[in-house]
């Protein structure tokens, strides 16, 4: 493989890990912003958040050369989709009913980063941020699925979720950057 080929997954990769930093950012600050104000709005946004993740995921599956994960990615897609359908019909009615659905997909989300960081890990480097950031997810995600069950997380709690998932996608920009 020449460098070029080598370069551009990498460069892909570092420009979708740092245009997801910004998005969650931005979704976290208005989850949190509306959740107690305008719930209809913050229950919009719940079912965003793995539609977002979809997306992310659909355009990392075309622009990457790491065959080895497609398999993990298209899990992972099809996992936000179903996400967001079932938030979608619990999200008004249930709001912890979809703080616990949202958790399941982060528990499932995570591991499959892990694995995914795993695998890139050996190939391109520059992935122990997001291998962190499986480990982090999938814990977050029991506690949301647990913690909604009890009623004990409301939506405006997942907005720290994102912004730890937006700090591990920063560092793994930057370190992707620098490896260039």
């Amino acid at each position: 493989m020449t460098t070029t080929e080598t370069l551009q997954p990498t460069k892909n990769l570092r420009n979708l890990y740092l245009t997801r930093t910004a998005v969650q950012f931005l979704w976290a600050a208005a989850t949190i912003a509306t959740a107690a104000t305008n719930p209809a709005l913050a229950a919009a946004l719940l079912v965003l958040y793995p539609l977002w993740d979809v997306a992310c995921t659909l355009y990392d599956l075309k622009t990457s050369s790491d065959a080895t994960s497609a398999t993990t990615l298209y899990i992972n897609a099809a996992a936000g989709i179903l996400t967001a359908i079932g938030i979608g019909l619990t999200a008004y009615a249930h709001p912890q009913y979809a703080v616990a659905i949202f958790g399941a997909w982060a528990l499932l989300a995570g591991l499959l980063q892990f694995v995914v960081g795993l695998i890139r890990r050996q190939r391109m480097g520059g992935q122990w941020a997001m291998i962190l950031s499986g480990l982090q997810s999938t814990a977050a995600g029991v506690a949301f699925v647990v913690g909604g069950l009890n009623g004990k997380f409301h939506i405006k709690d997942l907005g720290g979720y994102a912004i730890f998932g937006a700090v591990y996608f920063l560092i793994a920009g930057i370190l992707l950057s620098r490896k260039r």
